[in-house]
């Protein structure tokens, strides 16, 4: 016996293949395919690049706690307000593929934040009291 068991299909007897028909857009069907315009619009920065203004906004940081470390409280205040101020700068100016890790939210969001915390850290440097022994 050569038949298949069970009910015969619904588009024509045993073994009938259904008829071609397009995939329905939905959660389960996958996305097109990227077309040649999305590939070309991708700038042609090496990725390290996009890290320099992170990495310089850090590195200021980075002097700055140093200074501070030395006890000198407002000048090492005054480089990290100044750094961080960079960094705002850095993400107004550039554009997205080149800020990196600076990018974190929307790019007003994230200028008005680090302008917030510059001066800050540059008010608490001028309102602090040094200690004078």
């Amino acid at each position: 016996m050569s038949q298949q068991y069970g009910p015969p299909d619904f588009y024509g007897g045993f073994g009938a293949a259904p008829p071609e028909t397009h995939p329905v857009p939905g959660p389960e069907t996958p996305p097109p395919p990227r077309g040649p315009r999305r590939a070309q619009a991708r700038p042609v920065v090496p990725r390290w690049l996009s890290r320099l203004p992170y990495a310089f906004v850090l590195c200021g940081v980075a002097v700055g706690l140093a200074v501070v470390a030395t006890n000198h409280f407002r000048r090492g205040s005054m480089l990290i307000a100044a750094s961080v101020f960079i960094g705002a700068l850095a993400r107004l100016l550039l554009p997205e593929s080149q800020v990196g890790l600076l990018a974190v939210r929307r790019r007003w969001l994230d200028v008005l934040l680090m302008t917030a915390a510059a001066v800050g850290i540059t008010l608490v440097a001028f309102v602090a009291k040094g200690t004078t022994g």
